[in-house]
């Protein structure tokens, strides 16, 4: 496995999350631990859950992609990346001012959905191609994503001028990045 590659796909996946749980603690009533621990914990389960969601549909495509992957690597963190890079020349919009269990779950559905896109190729991306290194990058990216949503939740009320456009752009970057990396080195 290429650690490094998962790193960067680690924190790409989680900066999405991190911005939302930023604005779930600025919106919070009480930036206590068990908010900050529920906020990191769903946003880090979902965001595994649909990695690997995302893999298992990988390999039921697999005899479609035979000898294609980099070019289908390519073209998903291409367009994941040009809508990150879209995304960030906008404010996220703000959630609710009550942020509930509800909400956060489905925020947490929301911010993993390029979990999904991506859990398709995610072998690929990270050089994981044995189960092991596979789920070893898949717990990486949950812990990464519940290391950030944890700290941003915690720390949100701190920084009320935080603006997450400089995230989900660096993010945005590192995807078309990385997609071109895996196109060019195969």
């Amino acid at each position: 496995m290429d650690i490094f590659s998962a790193f960067a796909v680690s924190f790409s996946l989680a900066a999405d999350a991190m911005a939302v749980a930023v604005c779930c603690g600025l919106r919070s009533r009480n930036t206590d631990r068990k908010g900050a621990l529920l906020t990191g914990g769903l946003f880090g389960f979902f965001q595994m859950l649909m990695s690997l969601l995302g893999w298992s549909i990988g390999k039921v495509g697999e005899p479609l992609t035979d000898g294609k992957e980099s070019i289908i690597s390519f073209v998903i963190l291409l367009l994941l990346g040009i809508k990150m890079l879209s995304d960030s020349r906008h404010e996220p919009t703000e959630p609710l001012a009550a942020v509930g269990t509800k909400e956060l779950v489905l925020f947490s559905i929301a911010t993993s959905m390029d979990a999904l896109a991506l859990g398709t190729v995610l072998p690929l991306a990270v050089k994981a191609f044995s189960v092991f290194s596979l789920l070893t990058a898949v717990l990486l990216i949950g812990i990464v994503t519940f290391i950030l949503s944890y700290s941003g939740f915690r720390f949100g009320h701190h920084f009320r001028r935080l603006s997450s456009r400089r995230a989900v752009f660096m993010s945005g970057c590192v995807l078309i990045l990385l997609g071109f990396k895996i196109l060019l080195m195969g």
